[in-house]
């Protein structure tokens, strides 16, 4: 009884700091989250901290600890999303992308590899590295999902959310076949971790229902449904606190 009402103490202190967030920015019922590059074998060349990827390892019996962003931001990308309400609406924006790859924007549980992860949009960049990827979806049981390994406090963090990425669609298997036993959820089936975005901080969304279908139909500032995205400047590197660390890539911590 303590351990849940312990779980319902930080999962709401985690939506009120992104809905504080928010509503510094004056947009209530909107957050924001930055996407950075995290992994790559050139610039994280010592082997000692760095696997062959280029992302970090984790000492064995040590904890995982977040992953750091690459300071220069080459790649990076921002998503404006609701907070709450009926449906998860939100607008990415992405940038210096590899010109003509296929991204997919997916919502990412934890352990490796993802089953039950959300594909919530895909697109192609185009020749100057940018895509755009609007859309909403159903989620009833808000991010992160229960079954998520971050919907519980892991250290060293102790942070509660759900990950967002941007990977290569030809690393995620979006489709499910209840057909199966049993049955085959959505996953990831690829890992090329150097050409992905990683969360800057993990996200908490929480599922209304019809209590804001009217506010859904109106046209509130607050909605991020097809919005026009907006122009922006990346700030320095935040403080990660997701928990990069906690899935599993072909044998390596993740």
């Amino acid at each position: 009884m303590k351990k849940t009402a312990f779980l319902m103490i930080v999962l709401m202190v985690t939506f009120l700091a992104s809905a504080a967030v928010a509503a510094d920015k004056g947009e209530e019922m909107v957050g924001r989250l930055f996407l950075f590059q995290k992994c790559d074998p050139v610039v994280n060349s010592d082997t000692a901290k760095y696997d062959a990827f280029g992302c970090p390892t984790v000492a064995e019996g040590a904890l995982p600890e977040p992953w750091p962003i690459i300071p220069d931001n080459r790649r990076y990308g921002q998503m404006k999303y609701n907070l709450l309400g009926p449906e998860f609406g939100f607008s990415f924006q992405g940038k210096n992308l590899d010109p003509g790859m296929d991204y997919t924007l997916i919502y990412y549980p934890d352990p490796w590899p993802g089953n039950g992860l959300i594909c919530l949009g895909s697109g192609t960049a185009n020749p100057s590295g940018n895509m755009q990827i609007h859309g909403d979806a159903l989620i009833m049981e808000g991010l992160p999902v229960s079954a998520d390994a971050n919907h519980t406090p892991i250290p060293p963090s102790g942070a509660v959310g759900a990950k967002i990425w941007l990977v290569l669609s030809d690393d995620v298997a979006c489709t499910e076949d209840a057909t199966t036993d049993p049955p085959t959820l959505a996953h990831m089936i690829g890992w090329n971790p150097a050409s992905y975005l990683f969360e800057g901080n993990l996200i908490v969304y929480q599922y209304m229902g019809a209590l804001l279908d009217d506010e859904a139909e109106s046209d509130d500032d607050g909605d991020v449904e097809n919005p026009e995205p907006e122009e922006v400047s990346v700030p320095g590197p935040p403080q990660d606190r997701g928990n990069n660390g906690q899935g599993k890539a072909k044998g390596q911590n993740k």
